[in-house]
């Protein structure tokens, strides 16, 4: 894995895009002062996450962001991205490049990316140090930071040697350790603390509950009783209106079947109803036919009357004229008389016409003999010759033929006509029988429909005397169930299936029922319940749960103990770790500084040396910060690191202190520190921010011999003023700026001239 390439803008004084790529083991940035050329070694730390402004040489995060100038104007956002190349993927990404990027926006919004997605500063800071890249420790060193090493405390310096020697991260697991187990020892004592507290309310609710446990034997035994008496008392009062119930429902089934022959007879009444309107038009229907042929029959029997009249005369004429006695008589005398006889007759003929009823014909039989009376006394005077003529008269039949062919004819008439009113009279006594048979059968269905509502009026008194007796046993149950409710609750079985208007199946009697006995029983349980005393009901719910809360808690300190003690195995391992593997490569690294001071000094003595706290620390360094209990615990009886003493003589000098070195020497054995570091645990880069400032031209030299030794493990990126060093680099890179304050680059391959 190396840095391919740099890519900025809108960082600082580069305004314009611009790349810098790095495919060489040395790189070298050169420019005059104030071009801009140490923005680029900012660039790559602040990608790397550096928060400081002081350290990126700003007072505020917008000062990052190019602020414009008289020709050209500001940005809104300073990007920097690094590309590295990771087809040995030493970074933990399947990607043969991986791309860090960081933005910054005006309005303080930022961002982080990894290969263009959107991630947290932390996800980035998790993936250099995966990668063996920090940006606190010596991946990009500048003239300042290459002097505070010397400066810093013991324990800042153990910092960065934590980091070179590849044990901070083990460091790192111990703090979150000793945080785990400062957490865990606290919970411990909290837990503790609340069992120390609980455990006598524990003993008082323990007491309690045997008094609520003995209270609940006796309230559960008393319920069973009550229950059971009370199930005895609804049976009885269930089974004494059993019978009401059994009257009821054939009473209400009576009732509707009475309902029902009502509703039929109704209907039969309406089918067979009398129709006086109807048999009325009939019967003057019938009426009138029979008086019209009784007229008709009438008139035909006087015409037979008269027609025999005639006849008995005619023949009486003819019987008179055959006797020697006859004479004749006188015409003009016998028709006067004849006259009058027709008068007669006349008057006869009309009353005959009004003849109604069968009883008139007497009557106009009488007249019919007063007229034959006058016929026969006519008759008398001829036979006493009153009215007799001289001379002889010659008589015929023809007359009486005609007679008796008229009678004949109005006989037959008469005969049918009869016929006629005798059938006219049939139907009419059939008409009344009919209608007699209809209205018998009428008042017959009026009879049985009085009958039925007799009988559902007396069924209807009957259901309304059981319904007050029911309304009575309502008002007894009802009573009950208040009982039922005060002695035992809505919860009761037996109340609910009532309350569900659901009765209780009637049980047959299955023995004597002792009630007096069972309300005895039930009198001297309540007495045990008011011996024991009134009792929280909720006593129980809260032993349950401070005893579940007491167990828990003590599981919990168990646990806790248990995790406690595996903490401190956890820590004194990452501490034998860390100690073991401190040490092997702080020797390493001491004997490459002792090696690189002689180098750069050509000669003199250099040593690290590390430093214990002591009890009093009196004789030891402080370190940052105290040691928590539990990390004291954890490693009692164990020294505990301090910090990193420098020791440097250069040859032919006897000093004392490091504060007694010039500042070319303190700059140089700065330099010697730093480079023993990356020569140990090399990383995949360092940029060098003119450490090199304050170094003559033969100091320069031995520098740059260092660089060239390492740069095959360590990617180099110099930024220079030195010629000597800008001669080892394959790529030179000039930064220059022009009047409208924006920094640009050139770059020339120095591999390409040596050719």
């Amino acid at each position: 894995m190396y840095l391919k390439r740099l890519e900025i803008s809108g960082f600082k004084s580069f305004a314009n895009k611009t790349v810098l790529d790095f495919p060489h083991n040395v790189t070298s940035v050169v420019g005059p002062n104030g071009s801009g050329k140490s923005n680029v070694a900012d660039a790559i730390k602040w990608v790397l996450g550096e928060q400081s402004m002081k350290s990126l040489r700003g007072k505020k995060s917008e000062d990052i962001i190019f602020n414009g100038s008289d020709k050209k104007t500001k940005m809104s956002a300073a990007t920097a991205s690094l590309v590295f190349d990771n087809r040995d993927r030493k970074m933990p990404l399947d990607s043969d490049e991986v791309v860090l990027t960081r933005k910054l926006f005006r309005n303080g919004e930022s961002e982080y990316l990894i290969n263009k997605d959107k991630v947290r500063l932390g996800d980035i800071i998790d993936l250099l140090a995966r990668s063996g890249i920090s940006q606190r420790g010596y991946c990009v060193i500048n003239q300042g930071m290459a002097d505070s090493i010397l400066v810093a405390s013991p324990a800042e310096r153990m910092v960065i040697f934590e980091e070179a020697t590849g044990v901070r991260k083990f460091q790192i697991k111990k703090e979150q350790t000793v945080k785990k187990l400062e957490a865990t020892r606290k919970n411990l004592d909290r837990v503790t603390e609340l069992l120390i507290e609980i455990e006598p309310h524990l003993n008082l609710l323990r007491r309690q509950a045997s008094k609520a446990e003995k209270r609940g034997e006796v309230s559960e035994e008393l319920r069973r009783e009550q229950t059971s008496y009370y199930d005895h008392v609804w049976q009885d009062l269930i089974r004494g209106n059993a019978g009401y119930k059994k009257d009821e429902s054939t009473l209400t089934a009576q009732i509707e079947n009475g309902d029902k022959e009502v509703e039929r007879i109704k209907k039969d009444l309406a089918e067979n109803s009398v129709d006086n309107e109807s048999y009325n038009k009939d019967f003057e229907d019938l009426q009138k036919k029979s008086n019209t042929l009784q007229q008709e029959l009438n008139d035909f029997q006087r015409e037979i009357s008269i027609a025999e009249g005639r006849i008995e005369i005619e023949r009486e004429k003819m019987e008179k004229a055959k006797r020697p006695e006859f004479k004749p008589i006188n015409l003009g005398y016998v028709k006067e008389k004849i006259a009058k006889i027709i008068s007669s007759y006349n008057v006869f003929v009309e009353k005959i016409a009004q003849i109604k009823e069968m009883s008139e014909l007497d009557e106009v039989r009488k007249e019919t003999s007063e007229v034959k009376t006058e016929i026969d006394a006519l008759y008398s005077e001829i036979q006493q010759g009153r009215v007799c003529l001289k001379g002889e008269e010659n008589f015929d039949d023809t007359d009486l033929c005609n007679f008796e062919k008229a009678k004949e004819e109005v006989s037959i008439k008469a005969e049918r006509i009869r016929k006629d009113y005798d059938a006219v009279r049939t139907k009419v006594a059939e008409l009344n029988r009919s209608e007699q048979e209809k209205r018998q059968a009428f008042f017959h269905l009026e009879r049985q429909l009085q009958a039925c509502q007799d009988e559902i009026n007396r069924a209807k008194d009957n259901l309304n005397r059981i319904n007050i007796e029911v309304a009575k046993f309502e008002v007894r149950k009802e009573d009950l169930l208040n009982e039922i409710k005060d002695e035992l609750g809505e919860g009761v079985a037996i109340l609910v299936k009532i309350k569900a208007n659901e009765d209780i199946e009637i049980q047959d009697d299955q023995g004597y029922f002792n009630r007096e006995g069972a309300e005895l029983k039930i009198r001297r349980l309540k007495n045990q319940m008011d011996q024991i005393g009134g009792i929280d009901p909720l006593i129980m719910d809260e032993y349950k749960e401070t005893q579940q809360r007491f167990e828990f808690l003590s599981s919990q300190s168990r646990d806790l103990a248990e995790a406690s003690e595996s903490l401190k195995q956890v820590i004194a391992e990452l501490d034998e770790k860390v100690e073991k593997m401190f040490k092997v490569s702080f020797k390493s690294i001491n004997d490459e500084f002792n090696r690189y001071f002689k180098i750069i000094f050509d000669g003199g003595k250099a040593e690290l040396s590390i430093k214990y706290e002591t009890e009093n620390k009196e004789e030891g360094v402080d370190a940052e910060g105290e040691s928590s209990a539990e990390e004291k615990e954890a490693t009692k009886g164990k020294p505990k690191i301090a910090g990193i003493e420098v020791s440097a003589i250069p040859p032919g000098k006897k000093i004392g202190s490091l504060n007694m070195l010039s500042g070319g020497e303190r700059a140089l054995t700065s330099i010697a520190i730093l480079f023993a570091i990356i020569a140990h645990n090399p990383p995949p880069f360092s940029v060098l921010d003119e450490i090199d400032a304050a170094l003559d031209e033969a100091n320069s030299f031995r520098l740059s011999r260092i660089i060239k030794e390492i740069a095959d493990r360590t990617q180099f990126i110099v930024i220079t003023h030195n010629r000597e060093m800008m001669a080892q680099a394959d790529v030179l890179y000039g930064v220059t700026m022009q009047d409208d304050g924006v920094s640009k680059i050139v770059s020339v391959k120095l591999d390409e001239f040596s050719e």
